[in-house]
């Protein structure tokens, strides 16, 4: 992902909101959102170049993880794979289940956000290592460092508040997400772009809607995931 909000426990119905869109190059395959069939109960979109994932839900926990890159910091292909972070942190376990500050120059340059039961951290490595506990309420990261302005981030974070203020369960914002009037968050491109927009809702009952807009190039659709789930089952 390379703008994700959260609402996390700042909402009475819908105690976790995470929406957000995937910027990736056109030509890196990827799989649409679904239930992996490796046992793992991870629901998720899955990078099939490296195997991981982007933002993911864990069907059984009900754990959320949700990772982006940052801009500026050429990628060094010797470092774990981010995506396998996020599937480590949604499984529960592999090396990177529960990293610490020391973990985190493993990788390439990213931001994270962690949800688990009544408790969400943010993980960064840029500009220093930091897992840090957020309060309740609504959140947002981007592609920035997390110390620098980010207009991407704050745009969303608006929207989302608006949302939660109002009430509503975050599905009208896929359609913000991609607003042709509104380049900052919904890049076309032919080369590189949004590829997908998701939403992830889960109610205060453990019920569960996934929704996965998919995008090709200059921002064509591509079609449609919609999930409908309750953790544990």
């Amino acid at each position: 992902m390379c703008v994700v909000a959260l609402a996390h426990r700042a909402h009475p119905d819908w105690p976790l909101l995470l929406i957000g869109n995937r910027d990736e190059f056109h030509a890196r395959p990827a799989a649409p959102l679904h239930s992996w069939d490796d046992g793992s109960d991870i629901v998720a979109g899955r990078d099939l170049q490296a195997g991981g994932t982007w933002l993911g839900l864990h069907r059984a926990s009900g754990r959320a993880v949700v990772v982006t890159n940052v801009r500026g910091a050429m990628p060094d292909p010797a470092k774990e794979s981010r995506g396998a972070l996020v599937v480590d942190m949604l499984r529960g376990e592999g090396r990177f289940a529960a990293p610490t500050a020391e973990d985190l120059p493993r990788f390439n340059a990213f931001n994270l956000f962690a949800v688990e039961g009544g408790e969400t951290r943010l993980l960064t490595n840029r500009p220093v290592p930091l897992i840090m506990p957020l309060e309740p309420g609504v959140h947002a990261l981007a592609n920035e460092p997390v110390d620098a302005p980010c207009p991407r981030a704050t745009r969303l974070r608006i929207a989302l508040e608006a949302t939660v203020a109002a009430g509503g369960d975050g599905e009208r914002l896929l359609d913000t997400l991609m607003a042709e009037d509104d380049p900052a968050l919904f890049l076309r491109g032919d080369v590189y772009g949004t590829r997908a927009s998701t939403l992830v809702a889960v109610s205060a009952a453990g019920d569960v809607r996934m929704i996965e807009r998919r995008y090709e190039k200059d921002g064509r659709p591509a079609g449609t995931t919609a999930l409908e789930f309750r953790i544990g089952s």
